[in-house]
C-alpha cells in the first residue's frame, strides 16, 4: 500500500514537472502554425497591388533606369466618380505630359500641338504588372516572396516573378507593406543581370483626389487625332508557326505605313497579358541575304532580319532567342 502511494506521488511530481514545458511546446507549435495560416501568400500580395494601384489617390515620384540612362518621372493617380485618372509627365528637359481619363489620353509636348487619342488601355506606370492576371499567369510565372526591405522610406516586401521558360524575362515587385502599392519593379534577364529598373523615390497616398487633376478632368480635352486609315486587308499574308508559351496574336492586318507610298506592311502583335511584341513583315529592299541587325535599350529589343524575299521586324520587351524563333517561324499564310 505504501508503495502503491509512494509510486503516485512520485508520478505527480513528474507531471508537474513537466507539465509546463510541454504546454509550452504546444503553445509555439500551435502559434507557428497560426503565424503560418496568416502569413500571406505571394499571390495574395499580389493581388492587393492589383486593388490598391486601380483604387487608391497617390502621387508617386520615380526613376526609370536603362543602360546607364535616368530618367526622373512623375504619377498622379486618382479615382473620380469612380472613373480613374491619371496623370503623367517627364521632369527633366522639355515639359512632355500626359491626362488619362473617360477613355481619351490627351498629349502635351511644349512646341508641338496637344492631342487625344481615343484608348481605354492603361499606359500609366506598373501598369503591364498591375493588370496582369496573376491566377492565369502561374502556368508561366512562378511567385516567391523574397523577403522584406526598405523602399523610399516604406517597408516593402519583394515577390519575384520568375519565367517557367527562356522565352520571356522575369521580374521583381517591392510592395508597400502600407498600402500595398508598387515601389520597384525590375526587369532581370536568365543570368540575373537587371535588364531595367523602375524605383519609386516618394509616395503618397491621400484620402482624396488631387485638387489638381480634378480640375484637369474638368477642362475640354484637346480635340481628338483622327489617323489616316491605313489597313488594307483584314488578315496579313504571313503568319507565325510558333509562339511563345502564353502568348497570343492579338493583332493581324495589312496596312500602308502612313505618309508614305509604299507596299503594304504585314503586322502581327501577340501578347502574354504583360508584354506585347511587334512582328512587321516586308517586302525585303535589300539584295544581301540572311542579314540581321540587333538593337537593344534595357529590356525592350529591336531585331530586324532579312531572309529570302521578306524583312522582319520583331520589337518588344523579349530575348535575343525569342525574337529569333519568331522570325524564323514566319510562313505564307495558306
Amino acid at each position: 500500500m505504501k508503495h502503491r502511494s509512494f509510486l503516485v506521488v512520485l508520478f505527480s511530481v513528474i507531471v508537474f514537472l513537466v507539465s509546463p514545458q510541454l504546454y509550452a511546446n504546444q503553445e509555439e507549435a500551435s502559434q507557428q502554425i497560426i503565424t503560418k495560416q496568416v502569413q500571406p501568400s505571394a499571390l495574395t500580395y499580389l493581388k492587393k497591388m492589383q486593388q490598391a494601384y486601380k483604387e487608391l489617390n497617390y502621387e508617386l515620384l520615380y526613376l526609370n533606369t536603362a543602360q546607364n540612362q535616368i530618367e526622373p518621372k512623375q504619377l498622379i493617380h486618382g479615382v473620380l466618380d469612380g472613373q480613374r485618372i491619371a496623370y503623367f509627365c517627364y521632369l527633366n528637359g522639355g515639359i512632355r505630359e500626359s491626362l488619362q481619363f473617360d477613355g481619351k489620353i490627351s498629349y502635351y509636348q511644349q512646341g508641338n500641338q496637344a492631342y487625344s487619342l481615343v484608348t481605354n488601355r492603361d499606359h500609366s506606370v506598373f501598369a503591364n504588372i498591375a493588370n496582369f492576371n496573376f491566377e492565369s499567369g502561374n502556368k508561366n510565372y512562378e511567385y516567391l516572396i523574397l523577403g522584406k526591405s526598405r523602399i523610399a522610406g516604406k517597408r516593402s516586401i519583394a515577390i519575384r516573378m520568375t519565367s517557367k521558360d527562356m522565352y520571356r524575362y522575369s521580374y521583381i515587385i517591392w510592395l508597400d507593406l502600407g498600402s500595398y502599392l508598387p515601389l520597384r519593379l525590375e526587369t532581370i534577364n536568365k543570368s540575373n543581370l537587371i535588364l531595367e529598373q523602375t524605383m519609386v523615390v516618394s509616395l503618397n497616398v491621400t484620402e482624396s483626389i488631387n485638387p489638381w487633376i480634378k480640375r484637369m478632368s474638368d477642362q475640354k480635352a484637346p480635340d481628338v487625332l483622327h489617323l489616316p486609315q491605313t489597313t488594307v486587308k483584314d488578315v496579313a499574308p504571313w503568319e507565325l508557326t510558333w509562339l511563345p508559351p502564353g502568348f497570343k496574336i492579338i493583332k493581324d492586318d495589312q496596312h500602308k505605313l502612313m505618309l508614305h507610298d509604299t507596299d503594304p506592311i504585314s503586322y502581327i502583335m501577340i501578347n502574354d497579358g504583360i508584354v506585347s511584341v511587334s512582328v512587321y513583315i516586308s517586302t525585303k529592299k535589300s539584295t544581301l541575304t540572311q542579314q540581321q541587325n540587333i538593337i537593344q535599350r534595357g529590356g525592350t529589343l529591336l531585331y530586324t532580319k532579312q531572309q529570302e524575299n521578306i524583312e522582319v521586324n520583331v520589337i518588344g520587351e523579349i530575348p535575343l532567342l525569342t525574337a529569333e524563333k519568331i522570325a524564323a517561324s514566319i510562313k505564307a499564310a495558306k
